[in-house]
């Protein structure tokens, strides 16, 4: 009884790595290219550019039979999905003579697998020739000046252009050669500066801005002598205003004042009187007196203080 379960455990061990071996399975995500001795058979296709004979070429996802277990079958897969390849930093000078340190990306994808298995075999090597070619692309960075590559000013940056001069420039090279890639785009992952560059870089924004300081400053003093031109012409204005306002106001009492001194001479008493008045007035501000009209005599003692005093009648009648 024992011999036989060892024998049925050995008979599935055996099915499952003959399926293993003589089955490949293909994702969604996933081209195929399967060979025979390392050789595979070309595909055609129409005028139009569709599909008419796959033959090693796999496209569709499933579960397929390729006979022949490895060595003589094997199966190369490779993904439907965008790649994405980052570059070493490497060093360059731009076109007014700086030192940029400078790390760029590419987005590739595998355009045709059967040329891609023809040329490159596997990802590793399409890395390496990517790379190769993404380090000859250090040339179409230096035809540019430094602020185009860094500047506050987003009108003067160059950087869209470089990266789409780069990208038309890394696909022509990669169709010529008939690597079965399609590159997506080129582009700057960093922008560092040299130290030697730095250094300048800040000298150079330290000069900027001392330069627009003294500007401002400039702008300001000349904004400042333009207020205060501009006060003192409004200052003489309202001087020139106030002084013939002043002078209309004193006309105007002097033609007053000799109204009431015509009034005046026609009847003394009234002015004595309003002199009085007014006399009483100024001694008890804010209070309401009310007097008799001859006790306003009482005013005559202070406004001639040097008044004769009445003689004393009872001194004169000792005498």
């Amino acid at each position: 009884m024992r011999n036989y379960t060892t024998l049925f455990i050995a008979i599935v061990i055996f099915l499952v790595l003959a399926i293993y071996m003589t089955f490949y399975q293909v994702r969604f995500d996933e081209y195929a290219v399967v060979t025979t001795w390392e050789k595979a058979d070309v595909p055609t296709y129409d005028d139009a550019g569709e599909l008419v004979d796959a033959g090693s070429l796999v496209t569709d996802p499933g579960i397929y039979f390729k006979g022949w277990p490895w060595p003589i079958k094997k199966v190369y897969r490779y993904p439907t999905t965008v790649q994405l390849l980052e570059q070493e930093l490497i060093q360059f000078q731009t076109r007014d003579q700086n030192a940029v340190v400078l790390q760029t990306y590419v987005t590739w994808r595998i355009d045709d697998p059967y040329a891609f298995f023809v040329q490159l075999r596997n990802l590793e090597r399409a890395r390496e020739v990517l790379g190769t070619q993404m380090s000859n692309l250090v040339g179409e960075f230096s035809k540019y000046r430094f602020d185009q590559m860094v500047n506050i000013d987003p009108d003067r940056l160059a950087l869209d252009d470089i990266e789409r001069e780069a990208t038309a420039q890394l696909r022509d090279t990669i169709d010529t050669l008939n690597y079965g890639i399609q590159i997506e785009q080129v582009g700057v992952r960093r922008l560092l500066l040299d130290e030697s560059t730095t250094t300048e870089v800040f000298n150079r924004m330290r000069s900027t801005r001392e330069r627009l300081a003294a500007s401002a400053e400039q702008e300001g003093e000349s904004q400042a002598t333009e207020i205060r031109s501009e006060a003192e012409r409004v200052k003489g204005q309202i001087l020139s205003f106030a002084e013939a306002e002043a002078t209309r106001i004193r006309a105007e009492g002097v033609r007053d004042a000799t109204a009431s001194y015509d009034v005046f001479e026609e009847n003394p008493e009234l002015a004595i009187f309003l002199s009085k008045v007014d006399t009483m007035r100024k001694m008890l501000p804010g209070s309401t007196l009310i007097l008799d009209a001859n006790a306003l005599e009482f005013f005559d003692l202070i406004t001639s203080p040097d008044a004769e005093a009445p003689t004393d009648t009872a001194n004169t009648g000792g005498e």
